[in-house]
């Protein structure tokens, strides 16, 4: 029996020294593309995204969340005598992963939306208005600066690159990196950064503005709300530099796990 699997959604990003994206690379027999992986970038001197590095962290929830996923999935899908346990294993896991696809699929409209409202002063389609009018607001009240949006940044030195959502100035001297993440929330509930987010943008700071003025940058995420819409959160990190010092550490410790040193 064939197996209709949803590819898990993972971390692959990688970069040129010069700052190219390059997710992907042509096919051994020329057609199509297909996803970068860790030999590809030994090949090429690739660096590897800030996601991909915090890969390396252990995201207890995200763990739980998806073997719960699969046990309810096993209770509206129970295995059919002509199954193989093997085959049931793999079949419930992939129709598990439907709401992991579906909510990517819902944060990638958002994002794209975001970004062309962003950069072209784009107006969101009717069915991402909803949750990208909170944050067109938000930008309108608070009065940033927007200087760049979907930048490309490469830090060389430690060897990481990333796409930051947005870079601000504000005030007569403040700068910053905004990045944006679409959440599911429970009403009531507050919403909390997850392990690495803090340490995604402290590397983009560094990449951008230097180590030097890492503790004079403001930090912040915009939480969207896929099941409250209408919902966002500002969750604003303290520290930038406790949280990059923490990120080098991953830096090194991505390094020795893939035996793969890209810095120049």
């Amino acid at each position: 029996m064939a197996i209709l699997s949803k590819p898990e959604i993972k971390a692959s990003h990688w970069y040129t020294n010069e700052g190219k994206a390059m997710h992907t690379v042509t096919k051994a027999d020329g057609e199509g593309e297909r996803p970068t992986t860790i030999r590809d970038a030994r090949k090429h001197t690739l660096i590897p995204s800030v996601t991909n590095i915090l890969g390396v962290i252990g995201k207890d929830a995200l763990t739980t969340w998806k073997v719960n996923q699969a046990i309810l999935q096993t209770l509206i899908s129970p295995k059919n005598e002509s199954e193989s346990n093997d085959y049931y294993c793999k079949r419930i896991q992939s129709e598990s992963m439907t709401q992991v696809q579906e909510a990517a699929d819902l944060g990638s409209k958002i994002h794209h939306a975001m970004e062309n409202w962003l950069i072209e002063k784009v107006q969101p389609p009717q069915d991402a208005m909803t949750y990208v009018q909170p944050v067109m607001d938000w930008f309108s009240a608070t009065g940033l600066n927007v200087t760049d949006t979907e930048k490309i940044l490469v830090n060389a030195a430690e060897g990481y690159a990333g796409t930051a959502d947005v870079i601000f100035t504000y005030g007569k001297k403040g700068c910053g990196i905004l990045d944006f993440k679409t959440r599911r929330t429970k009403e009531g509930k507050k919403v909390e950064a997850y392990v690495g987010q803090a340490m995604q943008l402290a590397a983009y700071a560094a990449a951008e503005l230097g180590e030097n003025v890492l503790d004079k940058c403001l930090l912040a995420n915009i939480y969207i709300s896929t099941t409250e819409p209408g919902r966002i959160e500002v969750i604003k990190h303290d520290n930038p530099r406790k949280h990059y010092d923490a990120f080098l550490n991953c830096c090194a410790l991505w390094r020795y796990e893939k035996d793969y040193d890209p810095r120049q």
